[in-house]
């Protein structure tokens, strides 16, 4: 975040996330968390020329059936290189899943440099990928092989896992 385009194109990314409502808009996320929130300084942030990541922490909530009882705290941490470097993802909030693993990583080919993610990707774009891979989980490349395989073949026990876990750790969705 060295040059002031670079500051003012994660305001930007940042203002953005912050219009989002959970109840009405597209993913629905709600910001919790920026370098850009009013009672933090800004040198303490990381978004002036320091050179420590910066994190970035929202609720986003699913539509798909067994996961859109709760909602599911995430932290976006970005690099100073950003845009330039994909934002990583992690869940805070517990989730059985076969595309998160056990610490809350989170992969998607959007979010990894060599696959498909571009500079010009905003941060509305990644929130919708993960809130697209919670509801229809990629098996090509799970996080969780072992996840992934319950998912296809038995899918009855993953509903039941899954279900429990997001009654046990998800967050209320409000």
């Amino acid at each position: 975040m060295a040059t002031p385009r670079l500051n003012k194109e994660l305001y930007n990314n940042i203002t953005r996330l912050k219009l989002l409502n959970a109840t009405t808009s597209d993913p629905k996320f709600v910001l919790e968390k920026s370098p850009f929130d009013e009672d933090v300084d800004e040198q303490e942030t990381g978004a002036s020329a320091n050179p420590k990541d910066i994190l970035i922490i929202g609720r986003i909530f699913p539509e798909s059936e067994i996961f859109r009882e709760g909602a599911f705290q995430i932290e976006m941490k970005l690099t100073p290189n950003f845009p330039f470097d994909p934002p990583e993802v992690r869940f805070l909030t517990q989730i059985y899943h076969p595309n998160v693993a056990k610490d809350g990583k989170f992969c998607h080919e959007l979010l990894v440099r060599e696959a498909k993610y571009s500079n010009k990707m905003a941060l509305v774009d990644a929130v919708k990928a993960v809130i697209q891979y919670i509801d229809t989980p990629n098996l090509e490349h799970p996080m969780r092989a072992d996840v992934g395989c319950e998912y296809v073949e038995n899918r009855s026990e993953f509903n039941r896992q899954a279900l429990e876990c997001v009654r046990q750790h998800a967050l209320l969705r409000n």
